[in-house]
């Protein structure tokens, strides 16, 4: 029975500290209902999501639990040793305290001792405020005395011996008192009076027998001096004490800057305040609450929406009471550092405890992942795919048997594929055999004679270049051509079609000496002059004597080979030409308009501006391309970027 008396207490001081922290049960049921609506959504979560929930649920519920009930554990530690170094801290003020005040009291009964200061005070009896002045010895003899018993305590702003008449004696300079003073004047000095020789320390006043200074207030101890023998009262000793000497008795103790400390005397009169580095001042607010009429130790009240720990203790001795306020966030500020000590702690260890549950399911469930990636592969038509990396698990034995499969199916693809190839090459080589080219170039060569003979130059011309162009496409079977061949086959195009336009065509070739040379693919530039004409000089209205002119250039920056056609043709509008650049760089796939006669191309023409451009990038990359510019009535420009890669490559 006690072993669980224990634990139903020490489960309610958990539960309290958790209230005190904001936690709450509601929001623990909340959390343990959607981590039961978590865990029902398991059946629509990947293998690697189930392993990684299942490793932080394994590890991190005990681990917070075990945190939990530590730190409810030490934080009430930490919270009653914090609670008990304030009250000793108060206590031990009130010690340095009762310390000053007795050698403060000791110092008032010195004058009963010295037969001298008796003799004087004597001397001047009278009424008070009847007394004029005293002999100068005397004063001399007064202050002699005085100033030694105030030496080398710098807390004493004066030590006074003031006569029944007024006649005050004073360890300070004759311009720094008045020589006569009246305390009947004063209420303060009331509480002098009848006190049948004991001391009384009197709350911050403003003594009226300073002369020249300004009104400060300082805490004074005070005593009748009676005759030792008769016991009558013979005056008065005032030891004035600065009010920063009771600062003072803090700057030496490890006080809470944040709290705030009062010294009340026994009728609740502040003797000294010390307000918190907040500037909370408390005297006023628990005088006018009436809070010192409580006479508990410790208790726990609220300042301005603000709770505070307030304790008191009396002194036997000196019936000063010191009073603190200390915020409660400032007891807790420990339990508060150990939270986020606790709390840093924790996420580090939860990252930690997350990072390693990450990578063994990453490490777990990476051959399932790798085989599916491979599988979305082979799905999208990629019969290559292999696993490389497997285990002697099931796994591996998983991993193994896709591999086979692959290998078979890739083996049966290529059997299909490669039979496929064979038969379109057939039928290729098929319809390439219905022709003899040498027997093409024969007649040719007949019909050239026949018109040699009858003297017929431009028919002549015109079957040697179209012989050109026969031999050019058939008998070379390369796809790569020096350029200058390429120049020699748009030159034999040029000139038939030349005939064709009575003269009216011309065009003009600006190629540097050192790109003649520069492999490119043939029949690349003849469809772009065939453009040139067809759709751009021939469509272009006539305009007297002006004739059709064509401009080749070819010029080479570092890797980069610039082919340039140039017509003055017809042009072509902004829009057509956003058109037919969009559609040659492949971001428009739709079929070209009819309005747009460039790429509105005949069926059989295979090399239209579309092909040019795939095939440059085909063969040099995506750095490679043909764009096309111009305006409507100045014709147009297409120009061919090759990026030369270096010999060797």
């Amino acid at each position: 029975m006690n072993m669980i008396k224990r634990l139903l207490d020490y489960v309610r001081r958990l539960c309290s500290i958790c209230f005190e922290h904001a936690f709450s049960f509601k929001c623990a049921l909340r959390s343990i209902r959607g981590f039961i609506g978590f865990c029902s959504m398991r059946k629509s979560m990947n293998l690697r999501s189930r392993l990684l929930f299942l490793f932080l649920a394994l590890t991190l519920l005990p681990l917070s639990l075990q945190g939990a009930m530590s730190y409810a554990h030490f934080s009430q530690t930490l919270d009653r040793k914090t609670e008990q170094f304030t009250i000793d801290m108060v206590r031990q003020i009130n010690t340095n305290l009762n310390r000053m005040l007795k050698d403060t009291e000791r110092l008032s009964l010195l004058p009963l001792y010295d037969q001298t200061v008796l003799d004087i005070l004597r001397e001047y009896d009278g009424p008070m405020g009847s007394g004029t002045w005293a002999k100068s010895d005397d004063y001399l003899k007064m202050k002699l005395y005085t100033s030694a018993q105030a030496y080398d305590r710098p807390e004493i702003r004066g030590i006074h011996l003031l006569s029944n008449s007024g006649i005050l004696f004073s360890n300070l300079d004759s311009l720094a008192v008045k020589p006569v003073w009246d305390g009947s004047r004063e209420s303060w000095f009331a509480e002098l009076r009848d006190t049948e020789g004991k001391w009384r320390l009197l709350p911050p006043h403003v003594p009226g027998y300073y002369a020249g200074e300004q009104e400060v207030q300082y805490i004074t101890v005070g005593r009748e001096l009676r005759d030792p023998g008769t016991l009558r009262r013979l005056g008065y000793i005032l030891i004035d004490i600065r009010p920063e000497a009771f600062g003072q008795l803090l700057s030496n103790l490890n006080f809470e800057q944040k709290a705030s400390l009062m010294i009340v005397d026994s009728q609740q009169r502040l003797i000294f305040e010390r307000a918190s580095t907040e500037g909370l001042f408390a005297y006023g607010p628990l005088l006018s609450q009436g809070k010192f009429k409580n006479d508990a130790d410790n208790q726990k009240l609220e300042l301005d929406g603000q709770s505070y720990l307030h304790l008191r203790h009396v002194s036997g001795y000196s019936g000063l009471s010191v009073i603190s306020l200390t915020p409660i966030a400032v007891i807790q500020k420990e339990s508060g550092e150990m939270l986020t000590f606790t709390m840093g702690l924790a996420l580090l260890c939860m990252a930690a405890v997350a990072t390693l549950a990450v990578l063994i399911s990453y490490r777990v469930t990476r051959p399932l992942i790798r085989l599916k990636h491979h599988m979305i592969r082979v799905e999208q038509g990629d019969f290559s795919q292999r696993v490389t990396h497997y285990s002697n698990d099931e796994l591996g034995q998983i991993s193994r048997g896709f591999n086979r499969m692959m290998e078979e199916i890739h083996r049966l693809f290529r059997e299909v594929y490669l039979l496929e190839i064979q038969e379109r090459e057939a039928e290729l080589s098929a319809l390439q055999s219905q022709i003899n080219p040498h027997f093409i170039y024969n007649t040719l060569e007949s019909i050239n004679m026949m018109a040699i003979r009858e003297r017929h130059a431009e028919v002549s011309a015109m079957v040697t270049a179209l012989g050109k162009l026969l031999r050019y496409t058939i008998d070379k079977a390369d796809r790569m051509v020096p350029l200058r061949e390429e120049l020699a086959f748009v030159d034999a195009y040029v000139r038939i079609q030349q005939v064709r336009y009575n003269g009216e065509l011309e065009i003009v070739y600006d190629i540097e000496d050192k790109v003649q040379d520069c492999p490119i693919p043939k029949l690349l530039l003849q469809p772009l002059v065939e453009n040139a004409i067809c759709h751009g000089i021939e469509g272009k209205p006539t305009s007297g004597s002006e004739s059709g002119i064509i401009w080749v250039s070819a010029v080479l920056f570092d890797q980069e080979l610039l082919i340039s056609v140039r017509d003055n043709g017809r042009g072509m509008e902004q829009d057509e030409l956003d058109r037919l650049n969009a559609s040659v760089s492949g971001q428009v796939m739709e079929q070209p308009q009819p309005s747009n006669p460039i790429l509105h191309r005949h069926a059989g023409d295979s090399l239209g501006l579309h092909n040019i451009a795939q095939r440059l990038r085909l063969i040099y990359g995506e750095d490679s391309g043909l764009s096309v510019d111009g305006s409507p009535g100045q014709g147009l420009v297409v120009t061919l970027s090759i990026h030369l890669q270096p010999k060797g490559d």
